[in-house]
């Protein structure tokens, strides 16, 4: 079930009333473990038992540190270990296959192909994380085992969060499930509000710009350096919208149940440089892996060239977890060399850009690194950066415009004007609704009803889903 989805909108609506008839802590935990393991099971019932084999991993493993303290490291070892076999597994077992295939092919050792493709589970690599974050918060004491199977389970089942994040560590989730959430008007107001603007971000504008961009980097042989560029500027935007709406929905949805979750989003395309890009895209998978790899790796504690190694050692996994490919591993080599480069300019120089400059080197620096997160293979990848070196004014004069204002005037929109860096105010706007919700609740149904005249007859996943 996709969040924009009809079905969706059904399975929610449904959840959610019922959700809150239901009386008692326990009783609502179990009812919301229930409801998340029909939207898992609607993907592909089969891999139920894979998340209930990492569940059961992760609480076992948790009871058993707190059982066998002696042997703590070799617990919470052995537990990471089982758990990163479970996404490797399914999400690196044919690539690196193949990338062993080439390489002895390269020394003239012939390997028969793979004779079947490992079926990639939606949402693997975001359950899995959780499951490391609760055996680790256990390991270093943050949070004590939990004795409830359920409120284990629940953490990594929860389905708003569930498919594309945000990664919810379990320090911050589980005293969540100690007490029983209270229904307030507010705050499903406030829930359902962000759902809408997610909402729009997704069916409208991530969704409209989709079919062009899927069309250019489908066939790139067939368009020109102008029309490789525009998708590529297309994809810059499909990207933002996209994740920053799944993002927006998902803590807007957790926010309807009582609960909630970290934000994951803060507007990274205003960002003066790749550090403050990563402080804003992703936030809570640049924070985790900050804090459970690049810190155990050593962090900043160590000498200057092993820190930088460890930052390059954390974004070439951090693109390999984005995806099982060279163009993640490409994409994630190049944000760890900017990070890299970055880190040394403020050591040497000590000196900041204007911002004009800065945020304009970053986000073309950005906009050229989603090229390998886009395109299909490297050759596609080498074929649209080489498209740089040719393009001219002609190009440009031959772009459609009404492609470009409908990628370009949502993303200044949303960069300048709703992230705040130009203030917009309007006069009495905000005593429309003080005091008054039921006023907010029927404008945001007349803009909920407005958004489905424009919404795409296709629904689309979202990007993350294929991580």
């Amino acid at each position: 079930m996709i969040f924009t989805s009809l079905t969706f909108i059904v399975f929610f609506a449904v959840v959610f009333v019922l959700y809150w008839r239901v009386r008692g802590l326990i009783a609502k935990q179990r009812f919301l473990l229930l409801a998340s393991a029909v939207f898992y099971g609607w993907w592909d019932y089969r891999f139920l038992a894979l998340i209930a084999v990492a569940i059961a991993t992760s609480y076992l493993g948790a009871r058993a540190l707190d059982r066998w303290r002696e042997h703590r490291l070799a617990m919470v070892s052995t537990v990471i270990t089982l758990l990163l076999t479970i996404l490797g597994v399914f999400k690196y077992a044919d690539f690196l296959f193949d990338a062993t295939r080439e390489l002895l092919a390269q020394v003239g050792v012939q390997v028969a192909p793979r004779p079947f493709t490992i079926l990639l589970p939606v949402g693997i690599s975001f359950f899995t994380f959780h499951g490391i974050s609760y055996i680790v918060d256990v390991y270093r004491g943050k949070i004590p085992a939990e004795r409830s199977v359920t409120k284990v389970a629940l953490y990594i089942l929860f389905f708003p969060q569930l498919i594309a994040g945000p990664i919810v560590r379990a320090s911050n989730f589980m005293p969540q499930l100690e007490r029983e959430p209270q229904f307030s008007n507010d705050e499903v107001l406030r829930g359902l509000k962000l759902f809408l603007i997610g909402f729009m971000y997704k069916a409208i504008v991530s969704d409209s710009i989709a079919p062009y961009v899927d069309e250019v980097y489908g066939k790139l042989s067939a368009f020109g350096p102008g029309d490789r560029i525009m998708a590529t500027v297309g994809f810059y935007a499909q990207i933002y919208f996209d994740f920053a709406g799944y993002s927006i929905m998902a803590i807007g949805l957790s926010r309807t149940l009582g609960y909630r979750l970290p934000k994951n989003f803060d507007f990274p395309y205003t960002s003066l440089s790749v550090t403050e890009f990563w402080r804003r895209w992703h936030i809570s998978l640049s924070t985790w892996l900050r804090d459970y790899l690049y810190i155990s790796l050593g962090g900043n504690r160590v000498g200057e060239w092993r820190q930088l190694l460890n930052i390059m050692i954390t974004m070439l996994l951090g693109g390999l977890w984005h995806g099982a490919s060279w163009n993640f591993v490409a994409w994630g080599a190049l944000h760890g060399l900017a990070l890299c480069l970055h880190k040394l300019y403020l050591k040497w120089v000590r000196a900041e850009l204007f911002w004009p400059i800065a945020w304009g080197f970053t986000q073309v620096f950005v906009l050229l690194c989603w090229v390998p997160f886009r395109a299909k293979t490297f050759a596609d990848t080498m074929a649209v950066w080489g498209a740089l070196q040719h393009i001219n004014a002609a190009h440009f004069l031959a772009m459609d415009y009404k492609i470009l204002l409908l990628i370009l005037v949502p993303l200044a929109v949303d960069t300048l004007f709703v992230s705040g860096r130009i203030k917009l105010r309007i006069p009495g706007w905000e005593a429309v609704f003080a005091g008054r919700p039921w006023r907010l609740a029927i404008a945001m149904g007349a803009l909920f009803g407005v958004a489905l005249l424009f919404i795409p007859l296709v629904t689309r996943t979202f990007i993350y889903f294929q991580f």
